[in-house]
């Protein structure tokens, strides 16, 4: 289920994601922080429901706290077991997502909700948000303490140690991680509420989009928790029982045939969706 991920967007994507998620596991395991709890897989599997009209919300209130959204999270993503939820105002564009498989969560907290704005309405990079990333070094020095000194709740302490935001395709913005409290209008926020799910909000302002209004302009919206995707790829011709392959010698050692076995990693891709932005009501 847990899949490895990149640490921030633009480094290496190879050695780095296996020991990040390496520390990771040694951090929740090794240290004994209890995850008991909240590890529990869902059974009862869903379909997918993509969204297909967004919402006009005003005065959205960004906490981690959901009670704005409604009952739930209308909008499922079957793959990474994920609710989620896009709505926008006259100068903000909002996203809501909800995840409760505990496997889900500790990959979203370690390595962030990711939403990516196309404003082109093509399903490519854009405007991007991933929140939240916590401090490596201020996770090496939580798992150094004693235990009695550490979180009875692993997922508060990793979000105890998230410094910023990070960004990348904003208009104004240097790409990289930017503080909680910024002067860009961005905002992200993580809680955890009282049903042990994990919740994260965002708003992106229009103007670091490069829009002046919503004016109900169609854009490519992406969401997902960030992930790679590790396949096996090669092996050329398979080998019969006796560990040849059809004519001449197999290599049984992970070298079949013409190409060689290898593993390949690319990114977790996400769900894309087309939405058009909603208008303000009219008033009567």
């Amino acid at each position: 289920m847990l899949q490895l991920n990149p640490n921030v967007v633009a480094q290496s994507k190879g050695c780095f994601y296996l020991k990040s998620m390496r520390s990771l596991l040694q951090f929740v395991f090794v240290f004994g922080l209890g995850v008991g709890p909240f590890l529990t897989l869902h059974a009862q599997k869903r379909k997918s429901v993509e969204q297909t009209i967004i919402s006009f919300k005003s005065e959205m209130t960004i906490d981690g706290n959901l009670d704005e959204w409604g009952d739930s999270l209308h909008y499922f993503f079957e793959k990474q077991n994920l609710q989620y939820e896009i709505a926008n105002d006259e100068h903000h564009v909002y996203i809501a997502m909800q995840v409760r498989d505990g496997a889900w969560q500790m990959q979203a907290l370690n390595q962030g909700f990711n939403f990516i704005i196309n404003i082109d309405g093509k399903r490519k990079d854009g405007a991007t948000i991933t929140f939240p990333l916590p401090d490596r070094e201020s996770l090496k020095a939580l798992a150094a303490k004693d235990k009695d000194e550490r979180p009875a709740d692993i997922r508060q302490g990793i979000l105890g140690a998230v410094r910023g935001i990070y960004v990348k395709g904003m208009v104004d913005v240097v790409d990289g991680l930017i503080s909680l409290n910024n002067h860009y209008g961005i905002k992200a926020a993580v809680a955890i509420d009282s049903t042990d799910a994990v919740c994260y909000e965002a708003a992106i302002p229009l103007e670091r989009l490069g829009l002046q209004s919503a004016d109900e302009k169609e854009m490519a919206f992406n969401i997902k928790i960030n992930g790679i995707v590790i396949r096996t790829v090669g092996g050329g011709r398979s080998l019969n029982r006796y560990g040849y392959g059809s004519y001449g010698y197999g290599y049984p050692y992970g070298y079949y045939g013409d190409e060689p076995m290898r593993k390949e990693a690319r990114q977790e891709p996400g769900m894309w969706i087309i939405l058009k932005l909603a208008s303000p009501p009219k008033l009567k």
